[in-house]
């Protein structure tokens, strides 16, 4: 999402094997298996590659997501320039890195826009054939384009668009290189786009011309900072893989990436990312990445370049090293370069608490913490039934930990290596089991959200939590305070084992409720199934207006062609607009017609 307009990036397939272009070195060693340590950096971090390599082997980083665009290798039809693509292979090789590129970019000789080139994909075919072929012994994995779905789709391009376009690059690419990986990739977490891109292939006689798929699950990741943001990250691999056993059956087990993934720095009265807080997020962002399968997660990015935006990156732009940088060499160092995932714990009295145990590079490494919010002032302790070593996802310091001696938890992660292999064999047993956290909603017809002292949270939760007050009623009942303008909506996300995702039909009633004189009146706006690159939200266009009775009402939507996939971090807002402050007491979500 925050990528580059002079870059094609790359990331999945660690390496440690000096390779470089063919004609640079001379040599023909292709790279060595995926790992899932990577960074994407933007294309302004090209002009200064050569001073942040080394600090990314020195974190544990394996892979890098930066190549340059077509013009960059063809500015002018027929005519080759190899000196920038060379120069960061070879620097790539140096450092123990490997690439994986973007393949994009407008055509010789044209403006510089980022539109797929529909009208010379027999140019854009044979620029893939040689780019491909001229670094096949040192680049494995190639992604098609860089958000097409999003803000890299001057042309408004559509989802079959793109399918065309993935086609003729697999088939030029597996001509020049039959062993390379071609790869679909989105902005967000838009899965809805990959998977009409997909049937738009079948349904052209040119079906599976993919190898994996690659998301950029920002808004999803954003979410972490708030009670359970987890639980729709830790499902993206399930929804993904849902989508691929209807679409694709024979790639449902496509390797997944997260190619672009971070948490910007923030500071303002009603949003503030600091330093730790980035540190945290990537501790937990690869963390559940591996839980799930994700083959490769690339942190954006490496250090904040010039020109572009700043406070993604590990490191400043000043060069100094931020606590991300920290975290991710912490995480490195105790997991090793191929972790081994070995299963969940659903951690303190309550089951609260999220732990995740790896075989790491030395022994048994659990990973625990606390969700955000409300739930970390209960206070959570572990023990141990032998000594351990601890290590604060924000203090690199590892600490001896006595047998026995309470280990307090909090939303920060903590690294325990050495775990007991009691835990480890209980985390086994979880390993082919739903995750656990949020609840089990996959046999249920109807799931809901009711405000209170304690939110009653059965299968719907509500974005930004704590932005909501709750008020209470001289009856007993309570809802959220939404402000009537249209600028504040409150929006909810579904328990991802709710449904599947071919689920296209669902009812949506809200309970809503007077706090004070004037128009109160809404709509809803939902994740659409088939966006065609458009806005992947669209409003139902039934407006609830509440009457002037002071008790609670209720309406009722029905959206036909959704798709409840979180591709914003959420499935359906309620929207005000031109209203007063009201109450939302209720939100249901059926699948069939509530009775």
């Amino acid at each position: 999402m925050k990528y580059l307009m002079g870059c094609l990036l790359c990331g999945l397939m660690v390496l440690a094997v000096p390779i470089a272009a063919q004609e640079a070195t001379g040599q023909t060693v292709r790279p060595r298996a995926t790992t899932p340590w990577g960074i994407s950096s933007s294309a302004s971090s090209f002009r200064n590659h050569e001073e942040w390599f080394p600090k990314m082997t020195a974190a544990g980083v394996s892979t890098i997501r930066l190549f340059p665009e077509w013009r960059g290798f063809e500015p002018q039809k027929g005519q080759w320039k190899w000196e920038d693509g060379d120069r960061i292979v070879k620097s790539a090789a140096q450092h123990r890195l490997q690439i994986n590129a973007i393949l994009m970019g407008s055509p010789p000789g044209t403006k510089a826009v980022h539109a797929y080139p529909m009208e010379q994909l027999e140019d854009w075919s044979e620029y893939v054939a040689t780019v491909v072929g001229r670094y096949k012994n040192d680049i494995c994995y190639w992604e098609v384009w860089n958000e097409g779905n999003g803000g890299f789709n001057d042309g408004k391009h559509t989802t079959a668009d793109y399918a065309r376009l993935a086609v003729a690059t697999y088939d030029a690419a597996k001509k020049s290189d039959p062993q390379a990986r071609v790869g679909l990739t989105v902005a967000s977490f838009d899965a809805p786009y990959l998977h009409q891109a997909i049937r738009a292939m079948a349904q052209a006689g040119k079906p599976n011309r993919f190898d994996y798929l690659c998301v950029h699950p920002y808004e999803i990741a954003d979410g972490l900072v708030e009670t359970d943001g987890e639980i729709p990250f830790l499902w993206m691999k399930h929804l993904l893989q849902n989508m691929l056993q209807e679409a694709a059956p024979d790639r449902a087990d496509a390797e997944l990436w997260m190619t672009e993934v971070g948490h910007r720095l923030a500071s303002s009265p009603d949003h503030s990312i600091t330093e730790n807080d980035a540190a945290k997020a990537l501790a937990k962002i690869y963390t559940m990445s591996l839980a799930q399968g994700f083959a490769c997660t690339q942190w954006f990015e490496a250090q904040d370049p010039v020109g572009e935006d700043q406070g993604f990156g590990l490191i400043a732009r000043n060069g100094s090293p931020r606590p991300a940088y920290q975290t991710m060499k912490t995480l490195t160092r105790l997991l090793g370069e191929q972790p081994k995932y070995e299963g969940w714990l659903a951690l303190g009295q309550l089951r609260r608490g999220y732990g995740f145990v790896f075989a790491g590079r030395s022994e048994s490494v659990l990973i625990a913490w606390m969700p955000a919010g409300k739930f970390e002032p209960l206070r959570t302790f572990l023990s141990f039934s032998q000594d351990v070593e601890v290590t604060d996802a924000l203090n690199a310091k590892p600490q001896k930990l006595p047998a026995r001696q309470e280990l307090p938890m909090s939303h920060t992660p903590t690294f325990v290596a050495g775990v007991p292999d009691d835990l480890v064999q209980a985390a086994r047993a979880n390993a082919d089991k739903p995750f656990p956290w949020g609840g089990d909603y996959s046999t249920s017809k109807s799931i809901h959200f009711q405000a209170g002292d304690e939110d009653q949270t059965r299968g719907v939760f509500p974005r930004n939590r704590s932005r909501y007050p709750t008020v209470k009623f001289a009856d007993g009942s309570s809802g959220l305070i939404v402000e009537g303008d249209i600028s504040h909506p409150i929006s909810f996300y579904t328990h991802p084992s709710f449904a599947s995702f071919q689920t296209k039909d669902y009812y949506v009633r809200a309970t809503v409720r007077r706090i004070a004189a004037g128009n109160v009146g809404m709509n809803l706006r939902y994740e659409v199934a088939d966006s065609q690159g458009r806005s992947p939200y669209a409003n139902v266009g039934q407006w609830f207006g509440v009457s002037k009775e002071s008790s609670w009402q209720t309406h009722t939507w029905r959206c036909t062609n959704a798709c409840f996939s979180k591709m914003w971090g959420y499935d359906f807002v309620i929207s005000p607009e031109q209203s007063v402050p009201f109450a939302i007491g209720k939100i249901e979500v059926s699948t069939t017609p509530f009775e």
